[in-house]
Order: structure tokens, then C-alpha cells, then sequence
């Protein structure tokens, strides 16, 4: 009822088709006449009462028989009533569906969704579909049919589809996933993704088995021309806006294989991990943030900067199973000039002394959803050594150990 009700507007509406059934009754029933007329062409005939006809009376004008049922009137109907009748109803139609009614009707008439794109995807026909009235605020469809049979339909926020091939651990061949991801956008990253594996058709079983569903990642596409698998890159949004706003925050990613019981994380490799020469970029760039900010007037901007640009390389180094090296690196930029910009940050979260930044750093990976991975690959623990006797600080400028090109696990 609200699709082809508008509002008191249509009450308008009502009131122009009720006008012009009036008009039109009125026009039909027309005006009295003070002589009797010929009931099928109106034409005045000499007598004036009903007793006066004789019984084999005809109308002069057409000859119809006046005794016969309906033959004489004494009304004439008003053809100009009647039209006025007609064109109040039509006007009132017509406003009441240019006021929301014909929206209506069609809503009412027609799919809510229309196919805006079609994929083939491992034997899987994908109906991406978008509501067809702006005003519908829906979320997309997505469709997925096997052999012309629905396998799975859902609303998912900024649909988009495509095809894996993964190298799972339970099977000799690579298995070949149809993923529909789900983007919610902003500047976090958020998004889910639906994997599932065509299915056989065996006995019992359905022709679609889902996979998994994974979030906060997405497939790293291989060379189409090549044989390698694709790789699931999984991001870790533990770290954003914490401590750093959300241009320094820190990013990381690991990478794994998606299986039905779960995701299967592969070794890190040393290009996970910053390099020697990065790690010296690093620390000059933040004695040179220190030695600025020594001259000017403190600012958030500094410290935020700086918190960025060692958080990041820190936390990759921890990711990829060097987490003694990523504490040697932390406490040597925090000679190099953290501590000092750490101190005269504005706010007011950010730890004022390198224990409490070291145990800031513990919690908070602690809250990662990947920490069991992280344990893992730093052989069950990320916890700091202890610090050196506050009587003996280390020299202004001294080096982190080498950082090896790879650990052994």
C-alpha cells in the first residue's frame, strides 16, 4: 500500500476521480424534459405523458418502437457533463500516478534487481546485481548458479568476483576456488571475502561446497601464463590509528593457503622483513626528525612521524620470526631520538619511557587475530629481553646486532 500512496497530495486525486464520477453519473442521467423523448435518439416527441402514446407508436426521427422496454425517456443525457466527467477522472489518474503511483506500480511489476555484470568462472555463471531504483538504498546481489541452479544468493556491499587456484596441503593438484568479496570500503580495509570450491556433483553431495570465508585480505593473482598457485595475502588492522594516525600507521601482511579447516600460513620469506639498508634509512631519518624538533617548537607531527616510521619496519620484523632483532632495532632508534619526540608528543596514549612503549608494543600484538601465527614463527615467544641496568646506558649511537637476511626455523 505505501508504494502507490503517496501522501495527502493523493487525497488530490481522489478528489478529482470523485468530481468526475459525479459529473459523469449527472451527465448521463442528463435534464428533465418537459416532453417525453425517444429513448435511443432523444428525439422530442409530441406528448408529454406516458398514457398518450399509442401502442404502435414509432419515433418519427429513427422509427424505433416507443412501447418497447426503454423505448421513451424524459431525461436527456448531457454529453458535455459527461466529458467533463471523463477529463476530471482521467486528471485525477493521472496525478495520483505522476505523484508516486507509476513508481509504484512498476516496483510492484518489475524485479527489484537487474544484472549490472555476469561472470563464467570455473563453471559457475556470477549475476552481480545492482537495485534498479536510485532511491532503493538495497545492498547489491550476488548470484551464483551451477548448471542453471542456484547454489548460493546473498546482499553483499560492493560485490566483486574471481577465480584461485591454491596449492592445498590435502590435495596433490592445485584446487581451483571461485572467491565473491565483500569491500566495506574506508580507510581500514575492511572486507570479507566467500570462497568456494566447485564441487564434483557426487552422490549426496551439492554440486557447491563452500570453502571459506577469509577477512581483511585477498588473493595475490599469479601469472596467468604460469602454473604457481595464488596466494591468500591476509592484512593485519591491528595496528591502525594506534599510537599514529592513519598515515603512519603501521601495515602487515602474511601470507598463506585457505583449506577447509583453515587457513594454512606459509613460512615468511626475507623479503617480509625490512633490510639492513632500510633499517639505517630508518634511523637516519629519525635523528634527523630529533635534531628538527630540538630547534623548533615541539609538535605532534614529529612524534607522530617518527612513532610511523619505526613501528613499521619493528612490526614486520616481528611478523617474519625476528623478534629479537626488531627489539635490538626499537631500542637503538629510541636512543637515535624517539624517546626524546615520544616525550613531547601531545597525545596522550603514547608511552613516555621505552619499558612502557616495550610493554605498549607486547599488549597490542597480543590482540592480533594472527598472534598464534606470530608465537609460531618466533618459536612461542615475542617478549623483549631485559633492559640493561639503568647505570649503564647504551652509547648515543650504537648499532642493533646485524640483522640476518633470514632466520632458521
Amino acid at each position: 500500500m505505501a508504494l502507490l500512496w503517496s501522501g495527502y497530495l493523493d487525497w488530490l486525486a481522489v478528489a478529482l476521480v470523485a468530481l468526475g464520477v459525479i459529473g459523469f453519473t449527472l451527465g448521463r442521467k442528463g435534464w428533465r424534459s418537459e416532453r417525453l423523448l425517444c429513448g435511443r435518439c432523444f428525439h422530442a416527441l409530441a406528448v408529454t405523458e406516458w398514457i398518450g402514446l399509442r401502442p404502435d407508436a414509432k419515433c418519427p426521427e429513427c422509427g424505433a418502437t416507443l412501447q418497447a422496454a426503454g423505448g421513451v425517456r424524459k431525461e436527456r443525457p448531457s454529453v458535455f457533463m459527461k466529458l467533463i466527467g471523463l477529463v476530471l477522472c482521467a486528471g485525477g489518474v493521472g496525478f495520483w500516478l505522476w505523484n508516486g503511483a507509476f513508481s509504484g506500480l512498476a516496483r510492484l511489476a518489475l524485479p527489484r534487481f537487474v544484472v549490472k555484470e555476469t561472470h563464467t568462472i570455473h563453471g559457475c555463471e556470477v549475476f552481480i546485481s545492482q537495485p534498479r531504483w536510485r532511491e532503493d538504498m538495497a545492498l547489491p546481489r550476488v548470484e551464483v548458479r551451477v548448471a542453471h541452479r542456484t547454489v548460493f544468493t546473498s546482499t553483499i556491499s560492493h560485490p566483486s568476483a574471481g577465480g584461485a587456484r591454491v596449492r592445498d596441503p590435502f590435495c596433490d593438484d592445485p584446487v581451483p576456488l571461485l572467491w565473491i568479496r565483500s569491500d566495506s570500503g574506508g580507510s581500514l580495509g575492511l572486507s570479507q571475502t566467500f570462497i568456494f570450491q566447485p564441487g564434483t556433483g557426487e552422490e549426496g553431495q551439492p554440486d557447491f561446497l563452500p570453502y571459506a570465508i577469509l577477512s581483511e585480505g585477498a588473493f595475490a593473482k599469479s601469472d596467468p601464463e604460469q602454473s604457481e598457485p595464488d596466494v591468500w595475502v591476509a592484512y593485519d588492522i591491528n595496528y591502525a590509528y594506534w599510537l599514529t594516525t592513519g598515515a603512519n600507521s603501521p601495515s602487515v601482511a602474511l601470507r598463506g593457503t585457505p583449506t577447509p579447516s583453515g587457513i594454512v600460513w606459509l613460512d615468511p620469506d626475507p623479503s617480509d622483513a625490512p633490510d639492513q639498508a632500510r633499517l639505517d634509512s630508518v634511523r637516519a631519518k629519525l635523528r634527523a626528525l630529533a635534531q628538527a624538533s630540538a630547534t623548533e617548537a615541539p609538535n605532534g607531527f614529529a612524534s607522530d612521524n617518527a612513532l610511523g616510521l619505526v613501528l613499521d619496519p619493528f612490526i614486520e620484523l616481528v611478523y617474519a620470526g625476528r623478534a629479537s632483532d626488531a627489539w635490538s632495532f626499537l631500542r637503538a632508534c629510541y636512543v637515535d631520538g624517539l624517546g626524546t619526540l615520544t616525550i613531547e608528543s601531545p597525545r596522550a596514549e603514547v608511552p613516555r619511557s621505552l619499558e612502557a612503549l616495550e610493554g605498549a608494543l607486547v599488549e597490542q600484538m597480543q590482540r592480533s587475530k594472527f598472534i598464534d601465527e606470530v608465537l609460531r614463527r618466533n618459536r612461542g615467544s615475542i617478549a623483549p629481553p631485559p633492559l640493561p641496568p639503568a647505570n649503564s646506558p647504551a652509547p648515543p649511537n650504537a648499532d642493533p646486532p646485524p640483522v640476518p637476511d633470514s632466520t632458521s626455523r
